[in-house]
């Protein structure tokens, strides 16, 4: 006890003496009472040589969280095949369910599937790591998809990020490549065009070894990068080698791409609509045939004719393409596209008003 005093007083306090310091000593040895005095608490810390936290000396807990922490049990989780396909076909329901209802009526749907698959692979250890990785990576690269078409773009990059990671993590090629080119579409819509087509030159590096249709669908995402910083050659040939491998498809099933001749043709008209071809009206025309499968994919369609109609000066075809996706985007949730034909309506407006300022 002496010396606890001393180690006290050299801090420039005085502890008690005699019955009072033993009485202190027996309520703390016993647990009644904690070490509250933060001059007591540095002189054991000097006797015991030990740190704060293993004597038991740690900051009051306005949150609860240390309590909680103390209290919650840690566990593994026991992965297997049947939980990875699990995920994989919830993951497949919520991108039908996405095809048909739009984003909006998903998202919090997809983002507590992601938090669930990420939860898991963070207690998982072992060989069934991959799996789970790989089924984060395409839950989340959906929900960052969602995103972008609601318009939030900082939860897109953040859900990227985490596809990204899970996909390097998983070790397929393809899961990677798709998350890589995804995240450049996505840096389209923050108007960093150039940043975009690295992005996409990432992918498409990596994609060697994976199947046609990957390869197809990566060479249609250059080509909008192309169009969009108005290189129409290099997005012509991208077209054309995207149309080319689909072509070569080999049966290889890759769930998170839906990539068709209707589906290529709806890009196709996207990338010449960018470009100001009038070539855009026809390949949209081909694309009408698919669209059923998608409610996002057929209100970018008629955003896209509207912006190919503006571009040939037939206004009254553009403002009724344009109320006609409006009204879509408005039903399904897409924020994204919601803008584009807001700025479409307005520059149909502007430009009707000058061609009757120009009449006799």
């Amino acid at each position: 006890m002496r010396r606890f005093q001393a180690v006290v007083a050299r801090g420039g306090c005085v502890a008690p003496e005699g019955p009072s310091l033993k009485r202190m000593f027996a309520y703390w040895e016993s647990g009644e009472r904690a070490v509250t005095v933060p001059a007591y608490q540095r002189a054991f810390i000097e006797l015991y040589d030990a740190p704060a936290e293993a004597l038991g000396f740690v900051p009051p807990d306005e949150t609860g969280r240390v309590a909680e922490v103390r209290e919650t049990p840690f566990a593994l989780i026991r992965v297997d095949r049947d939980l990875v396909e699990i995920f994989e076909a919830q993951t497949q329901m919520l991108r039908l369910l996405d095809r048909r209802l739009g984003s909006a009526l998903q998202a919090a749907q997809i983002e507590a599937h992601t938090q669930q698959i990420a939860s898991v692979l963070h207690r998982t250890v072992g060989p069934g790591r991959p799996a789970v990785a790989r089924a984060l990576a395409e839950a989340a690269a959906l929900a960052g998809w969602q995103a972008l078409d609601r318009a939030d773009i900082a939860s897109a990059w953040e859900f990227h990020e985490t596809a990204k990671a899970a996909a390097l993590e998983g070790g397929d090629a393809s899961i990677e490549a798709h998350v890589v080119a995804q995240q450049g579409l996505v840096l389209l819509d923050t108007e960093h065009p150039v940043l975009a087509g690295e992005s996409v030159e990432v992918a498409v590096a990596q994609s060697s070894n994976t199947p046609p249709v990957m390869r197809s669908w990566l060479a249609a995402a250059a080509a909008e990068c192309h169009a969009s910083v108005g290189d129409a050659p290099a997005a012509r040939r991208c077209l054309d080698q995207a149309a080319s491998l689909l072509l070569a498809e080999d049966g290889s099933e890759v769930p998170y791409l839906m990539l068709t001749e209707e589906h290529l043709a709806r890009w196709r008209a996207h990338c010449l609509a960018k470009l100001g071809d009038l070539e855009a009206v026809d390949a949209a025309n081909v694309a009408s045939r698919a669209e059923g499968d998608s409610v996002r994919a057929a209100t970018s369609l008629h955003t896209d004719l509207a912006t190919a109609y503006l571009n040939a000066g037939e206004l009254d075809a553009a403002a009724a393409e344009a109320e006609r996706a409006l009204g879509m985007a408005e039903r399904h949730g897409s924020e994204r596209q919601r803008r584009r034909l807001l700025a479409i309506r307005a520059r149909c407006e502007s430009e009707q008003v000058q061609q009757a300022d120009q009449c006799p």
